[in-house]
């Protein structure tokens, strides 16, 4: 059987060197001397899905930081809910956009007080920084305990998290540094 094969494959380089022929359709002389099909080639579109499929993918992560557990216990509860909520919604770079303390009331089930609590919890202690515009913020959950995102983009992570405002427990700027 697999001389059969390879004998096809044979026949079909002569024909492809012999004539010249551009097409990626399989032939076999049978015993008459004619060309008979035995498979076609992929169309154009195939050939996209293809290579699609077989492109290297960029590998993004989800790190989680020793130094983040040790965090994650020692916060009250609900900062730990806030955390997790957060790290769970952020986006590549760390950052949730566009979120107002209702939006988070609501996506997390939590009492108002309880979401400002643990927000001032996590900015005294600087795990989260947040900028405000139009009464939206822009929060930023730091990369030192949590990152996701590619291993090259880290350390820019790192430079954006202390350009936003840190803040303290009553959730006033402490320094700015905006470059």
């Amino acid at each position: 059987m697999n001389n059969i094969v390879f004998d096809l494959i044979l026949l079909e380089a002569d024909r492809v060197i012999n004539q010249k022929v551009k097409g990626l359709d399989l032939y076999y002389k049978n015993q008459k001397g004619e060309f008979v099909p035995i498979a076609e080639g992929y169309n154009a579109q195939a050939d996209d899905v293809i290579a699609n499929l077989l492109r290297r993918k960029k590998m993004r992560y989800m790190i989680t930081f020793t130094e983040s557990l040790t965090i994650m216990n020692q916060v009250k509860p609900s900062a730990n809910r806030m955390l997790r909520f957060m790290t769970q919604q952020m986006g590549y770079g760390n950052t949730l956009k566009n979120y107002s303390l209702r939006d988070i009331q609501q996506l997390t089930d939590m009492n108002m007080k309880f979401v400002m609590s643990s927000i001032k919890e996590l900015c005294a202690k600087d795990i989260i920084r947040f900028t405000i515009e139009k009464n939206r913020r822009t929060y930023m959950v730091n990369p030192i305990y949590f990152y996701k995102g590619t291993i090259k983009k880290l350390f820019y992570c790192v430079k954006e998290f202390d350009r936003m405002p840190q803040r303290n427990e009553e959730l006033d700027e402490q320094y700015s540094n905006n470059d």
